[in-house]
């Protein structure tokens, strides 16, 4: 239901991106060659509509494809702010370079060609100069225009999609509160029907929401209220009331859903499979699948190769810093546990003294511990330890960004007393990630950390990676606890 009300959404904004970017195209075209505010070259002339008609597909289809790796399509409807109006400016910004290495290509290569396939088309720079500014601004206008058209009809009361939820009990109450953060949708929760709460009793759900009275006066309440959809949170221990809702609920125009309380179990996504005819339900499903897995997988092997070579002098001041202020190798070389439970060897500058286990065993990294180098101290607080681990995201080890590896002897017994800890192997591990851009690292206690884990694993999208990454540049470098 919420899939359906948001691909509504989500149609409209596309529209409202396809004519922005149309109308900025063009907008721009004339205004560079026909406004007289940008001289044009006498010698170059002004360069036939019919050129640039033939890459507007080209500036079209990337565009969209960026907007939904970023997430644009899959959010909750919210008014343009100004997060929203950066990437849009990004989008633009990363379409027009993509264009232009595109163009910029096919002109060199077919320089060497017959002349029925040379390419004599070069697109103007100040167009795209022209061009970055309009549609970032007129996207955003019109994206805007659409959240402001939904927001006036769900204020005067149209297309409101108003739920009856039967079962005020921990399922239940979790179902309002889906509900709640989608209430910019048009969802609207009437209220609890629950045998064993008081009629008017408020439940305490953002708010609150009240209990309408028992399931007995269900056919009453489907009669009385506008209700659009019923959602069953019972347990599967009363199939007799719930077949009886079944049958009451048939005799209206409603939809009807059942959440049995298996999914109390559930800690990622759920999946219903069809395994010849039967429905399967998968538990615990990460969002990361098919072409976006690939997706990310190729911006980390792009990344990490850019900023190995980008960061190989560094790399080598520190490695000469390691060897002149401390006896012993360059390189740290680790076990640690990864996707699917399988361990692989991590790659880290060494910043603690040769042997510092030998007399304690594996032990966690305390903030003042004593068995770091004085130049480890300085690498740990900026983070620069971990730079060689960019060669474990080149070879698939690890991702840029996703839950940070532990030692399978940590492993081991987090697993034992943290239930659902080993979920976290569900996803590749990361230098970086929700955790630790929020300033929660080693020294902070793990159930904490994974909390901020299953956020990112629940809530993944290709725009979250660029947060993290974009929040890792300004503040995540730093450990605190060292400074």
């Amino acid at each position: 239901m919420i899939q359906r009300q948001r691909k509504r959404i989500v149609s409209l904004l596309l529209i409202a991106d396809v004519v922005g970017i149309f109308v900025a195209f063009f907008y721009s075209y004339g205004f560079r060659f026909y406004g007289y505010v940008i001289p044009v070259s006498p010698e170059k002339g002004i360069p036939p509509l019919k050129s640039y008609l033939a890459v507007f597909p080209l500036f079209l289809i990337i565009h969209l494809v960026i907007y939904f790796l970023q997430g644009f399509y899959r959010r909750r409807l919210k008014k343009t702010g100004i997060e929203e109006f950066l990437m849009i400016g990004a989008n633009t910004f990363l379409t027009i370079v993509i264009v232009l290495a595109i163009l910029n290509y096919l002109y060199a290569y077919s320089q060497g060609q017959a002349p029925l396939f040379r390419m004599t088309f070069k697109i103007s720079h100040g167009f795209l100069g022209v061009y970055l500014i309009v549609v970032t601004l007129l996207v955003a206008f019109l994206r805007n225009q659409v959240y402001f058209y939904f927001r006036r009809r769900f204020a005067r009361g149209l297309d409101l999609q108003n739920v009856l939820i039967i079962g005020a009990g921990e399922m239940g109450q979790k179902i309002a509160q889906k509900f709640m953060r989608y209430q910019d949708l048009g969802f609207r929760v009437i209220g609890f029907l629950d045998n064993e709460r008081q009629k008017g009793e408020k439940i305490e759900v953002n708010g609150g929401v009240e209990v309408l009275g028992s399931l007995n006066e269900l056919e009453e309440i489907l009669e009385k209220e506008n209700i659009s959809d019923v959602y069953i949170t019972l347990g599967l221990d009363n199939y007799p009331q719930i077949l009886e809702i079944f049958s009451a609920v048939h005799q209206y125009v409603v939809n009807v859903r059942l959440i049995p309380d298996l999914f109390q179990l559930l800690t990622l996504k759920a999946r219903i499979d069809d395994l010849d005819g039967y429905p399967v339900i998968s538990l615990d499903e990460p969002p990361m699948r098919g072409v976006m897995l690939v997706l990310k997988r190729v911006f980390d092997v792009v990344v990490a190769a850019g900023l190995l070579l980008l960061l190989s002098p560094l790399m080598g001041v520190i490695a000469l810093g390691i060897k002149l202020t401390s006896r012993g190798p360059v390189f740290y070389h680790q076990e640690r546990m990864g996707l699917d439970g399988k361990c692989f060897i991590m790659h880290k500058f060494r910043t603690m003294v040769v042997g510092a286990e030998e007399s304690t065993g594996p032990v966690m990294c305390q903030p003042n511990d004593p068995r770091i180098t004085k130049f480890g101290r300085f690498l740990r607080k900026y983070s620069l330890d971990e730079l060689p681990q960019l060669w474990n995201v080149l070879v698939g080890e690890m991702s840029l960004v996703g839950p940070r590896p532990e030692r399978p002897v940590f492993v081991k017994n987090f697993s034992k007393k943290i239930p659902k800890y080993m979920l976290r192997h569900k996803v590749k591990s990361g230098i970086t990630g929700w955790a630790q851009v929020h300033g929660l690292r080693q020294d902070t206690p793990i159930d904490k950390r994974m909390e901020y884990d299953f956020y990112y694993i629940q809530n993944w999208s290709f725009a979250l990676d660029l947060k993290i990454l974009w929040m890792t540049l300004k503040r995540g470098f730093i450990d605190k606890s060292l400074t």
